[in-house]
């Protein structure tokens, strides 16, 4: 895709949500990231002040514990708004890690700028509570279900969710995700291959 087509997917994308946002106000330029499978569009510690869009791929939101233990916090499928909210409006430094999963392309503005353009206009303003919202309500169901919900149903959660993971990603990066151990996982799809054999 070139420039043009990206800037046109980025504002079908919001458009497509239902919201009347005049573009025109949008003046500050878009940078491209193209990601290749295995790289990071950002580091944890790096600075992520940057709203960023993925037009193609998927990616998983890795952090590192300080003794070096990783953890898959989240996976994003295109197309979609992607990094740290946190970093974005507050200028720090982000608190994880964004992985290409596959070759992945990303466009990006800085948000400071972005935001005193477009936060005059109601239709972006409406848009950007709902994907606020959005954001709170996945968050309380993921720690919902890791309170109320078994290892296995957290699996099948998965397993829904990203079926054309399951078999793709490593067993650390799935176990992690959803709170346990590889040895665990092990198990439980053992145990699954066993009930559907």
């Amino acid at each position: 895709m070139d420039r043009i087509q990206l800037q046109n997917s980025f504002e079908a994308y919001f458009n497509e949500l239902g919201y009347d946002i005049d573009w025109q106000r949008l003046t500050v330029p878009m940078e491209v990231h193209v990601i290749q499978k295995g790289d990071y569009l950002f580091q944890q510690g790096d600075a992520a002040n940057r709203l960023y869009f993925l037009h193609s791929g998927l990616m998983r939101y890795v952090s590192v514990s300080d003794e070096g233990k990783e953890f898959t916090q989240t996976f994003a499928k295109s197309p979609r708004i992607i990094g740290s909210t946190k970093a974005m409006v507050t200028e720090t430094r982000v608190l994880f890690g964004i992985q290409a999963l596959e070759d992945c392309m990303v466009s990006s503005y800085p948000w400071q700028a972005f935001y005193a353009q477009m936060r005059h206009d109601m239709g972006f303003l409406e848009c950007y509570a709902t994907f606020l919202e959005r954001i709170f309500i996945v968050k309380e169901e993921r720690e919902n279900a890791f309170v109320k919900h078994s290892a296995e149903r957290r699996y099948l959660d998965f397993c829904a969710a990203y079926p054309e993971l399951k078999n793709t990603l490593p067993q650390q990066q799935i176990a992690s995700y959803i709170g346990i151990t590889p040895v665990a996982l092990s198990r439980i799809r053992q145990k699954l291959k066993l009930s559907q054999g």
